[in-house]
């Protein structure tokens, strides 16, 4: 075998090489993080009862989100745990779809469910998006303003996520699926799901992997590799 490699070029390849193995174990290393928290609430949990107050039972404040990687709309109703104390933001269920949906609220009074309560701070819009709470379109959230489109006026405000919820398909609303709550957390969340993060890191292993094939094809075009005997 005989190699005389191009000093500057076997440089570049080779920290590109680092970089890209580097950038696809990360990934690989994310994906198994995320494999081994599925399912598992990001906070402690307890059995909530929340007494639903909306004064227009039929309607519910939208928050865009994202879950499973998808777009959706997660639908906030007021109420009260055990019908007392200050007012609340129930997560009531989800539609997906890049638009809100207006579906009726059906079964409102006390419900319970196995939740998160928080606060959850105030954050910018994303994207230059605008809330619009005329429209019950919200981009970011914003708990006193979402509790002041219900007629509440605090300051303060506390959220119950439950740790799973019913998302329904916007283009068949016959469809539904349970699925786990990625905003049961006061921290943010990552909306990837794990096969993501595996489908990336194959894609950087397979730059790397190409990478090296065109640096060994260029040099053996150039005479500079063969893997004959010298004459």
């Amino acid at each position: 075998m005989s190699f005389r490699p191009y000093p500057v070029m076997s440089v570049f390849t080779l920290a590109s090489l680092v970089i890209l193995i580097w950038l696809g174990n990360w990934q690989y290393d994310r994906y198994s993080e995320k494999l081994g928290q599925e399912g598992v609430p990001l906070i402690e949990t307890q059995l909530v009862s929340v007494s639903v107050e909306a004064a227009k039972p039929s309607t519910a404040q939208n928050v865009y989100g994202l879950m499973d990687g998808e777009g959706l709309w997660r639908r906030y109703v007021p109420g009260r745990i055990n019908g007392q104390g200050e007012p609340v933001l129930l997560l009531w269920d989800a539609v997906g779809g890049p638009q809100p949906i207006d579906l009726p609220i059906a079964g409102l009074g006390t419900v319970e469910r196995e939740s998160a309560v928080f606060e959850r701070p105030s954050h910018a819009p994303r994207f230059g998006q605008k809330n619009r709470p005329e429209d019950g379109i919200w981009y970011a959230w914003d708990g006193p303003a979402l509790l002041a489109a219900f007629g509440y006026q605090v300051e303060r405000v506390r959220v119950v996520e439950p740790v799973t919820l019913t998302v329904t398909n916007g283009e068949d609303v016959s469809q539904t699926r349970q699925a786990t709550n990625p905003y049961a957390s006061p921290k943010p969340i990552d909306p990837l799901p794990p096969q993501r993060h595996f489908g990336y890191a194959l894609t950087w292993w397979g730059l790397a992997v190409a990478l090296l094939g065109v640096y060994l094809v260029f040099h053996a075009s150039r005479g500079r590799l063969s893997f004959g005997r010298r004459a």
